[in-house]
């Protein structure tokens, strides 16, 4: 991925946004564009932005990034992404974590919020933290940080108030790609809507096919699991019906909504 500084403020008409693109289409020139950020699949040759991949062309106008979304075995970090591991090695100064990718991305044992040489978390491997990639290089391991972002207000770790960190309790399951992406954007999502109306619970998403929910009941999260792999296949629109159909009125699935 890279910056490209050019010229226009948002996606430039005529940008093929929700079409079908196939490995080395071109999908835009650079001088289209005040701003923007190549993510996974795009990448420019000369004056022209060009699919690498198989997929449908995406566009975030908040942070101007570009990308070729595709279901794809093995997630590709990208700089910023929200993502959940696994540790799977603990060092001195550092955990190794699997996100799915080729390599093992690096989480510093610093990492998080308010986080000092005596004071800090202590993950065990096979513990599950919610993180942000914040290096992401084709030549370099990732990384990724438990630390909120600038501008983001940040709570001390042990509060476990913090926005990032260890994720305790509740369950996880791998979940397509492109429906992980549509749930973390910052839009309102019909279908996490939908269930919050149902019962209250927690969920975190990382974009790199990774879901953990968490609730009181354990119907509840049975009914998340299904509802959110069963969404994929259904428009937004009908997301509502479809959460209702499967909570079906059970005593189960009773609750306040949050």
């Amino acid at each position: 991925q890279a910056w490209l500084d050019v010229c226009m403020p948002s996606a430039p008409a005529g940008l093929p946004l929700g079409s079908v693109v196939f490995p080395g289409d071109r999908v835009a020139r650079v001088a289209d564009f005040e701003r923007v950020l190549l993510g996974s699949g795009v990448r420019r040759e000369g004056p022209l932005l060009v699919s690498t991949r198989a997929g449908v062309l995406g566009w975030d106008t908040e942070s101007s990034r570009l990308w070729v979304e595709a279901e794809q075995r093995r997630y590709v970090p990208v700089l910023g992404d929200h993502v959940i591991g696994v540790v799977a090695e603990k060092h001195a100064d550092e955990y190794r974590v699997d996100l799915g990718a080729a390599a093992p991305a690096t989480l510093p044992v610093l990492s998080f919020d308010g986080a000092t040489k005596r004071n800090r978390p202590h993950l065990a491997v096979g513990a599950l933290v919610y993180a942000r990639v914040v290096v992401a290089n084709k030549d370099m391991d990732p990384e990724i940080s438990c630390a909120a972002p600038p501008g983001v207000s940040s709570r001390d770790w042990v509060t476990r108030e913090s926005l990032f960190g260890e994720l305790l309790g509740g369950y996880s399951f791998d979940c397509p790609s492109g429906l992980c992406r549509a749930m973390a954007a910052d839009a309102p999502c019909p279908l996490l809507e939908a269930l919050g109306a149902v019962a209250a619970f927690e969920v975190a998403v990382g974009v790199n096919g990774r879901v953990w929910v968490d609730a009181a009941q354990a119907s509840m999260l049975i009914l998340s699991q299904q509802a959110m792999l069963l969404c994929h296949t259904h428009p937004p629109e009908s997301h509502q019906r479809l959460v209702q159909t499967l909570a079906g009125g059970s005593d189960g699935y009773r609750g306040e909504g949050g």
